[in-house]
């Protein structure tokens, strides 16, 4: 099996002070060994109450939750795995001098509550998908879950993400190069 570093996963979260893009990077090969059974068990879980891409993502961390809680190790996956999922997340913000990347730890202090849920329960079916299914059949999931949920699914890191969006803050008009408009004001 192959977890496919190329794909990644963005929520944009439309918050009181703006447009806020969450950056999620699938987790490591190390991270997924150390974590397999309990997403495995997710995965199957989701899939065995018929939830997929239509409710997977809105329930996916509170079925992780479940699970590992059933397992007896909800601690060392929230510490491990979730904090991993965290770690490789980035929230894009605008400020007043453009698009800036921030480590989600930092910026879910930005988010409401049930916004920093929801980005960690697409973030735990992406990673759900990311880990168990071949890179078609995550592009297909990846795909109805974007046209469900208006998340993006991307091959850009973070850095050409935040590069790839539009320019936020005005360009200064030097006067150069302007043509005058026949058209009356």
């Amino acid at each position: 099996m192959k977890i496919d570093k190329h794909l990644n996963l963005v929520i944009p979260i439309q918050t009181d002070t703006g447009l806020v893009y969450i950056h999620s990077a699938p987790i490591s090969r190390e991270c997924f060994e150390q974590y397999f059974l309990v997403i495995s068990k997710t995965f199957a879980a989701i899939h065995a109450e018929g939830l997929g891409s239509l409710a997977g993502p809105r329930i996916a961390y509170l079925m992780l939750k479940e699970i590992a809680t059933q397992m007896g190790k909800w601690k060392d996956v929230e510490h491990g795995l979730i904090n991993e999922i965290t770690r490789l997340s980035n929230a894009v913000l605008l400020t007043s001098s453009g698009w800036k990347s921030v480590p989600m730890e930092v910026a879910k202090t930005e988010l409401s509550e049930d916004d920093f849920r929801d980005f960690q329960g697409y973030a735990v079916f992406f990673i759900c998908v990311s880990a168990m299914h071949k890179k078609a059949m995550v592009e297909a999931t990846m795909a109805a879950m974007s046209a469900l949920w208006d998340t993006l699914i991307t091959s850009l890191d973070c850095t050409e993400f935040v590069k790839s969006l539009p320019t936020s803050t005005e360009i200064e008009n030097t006067g150069e190069n302007q043509v005058q408009s026949s058209i009356p004001a």
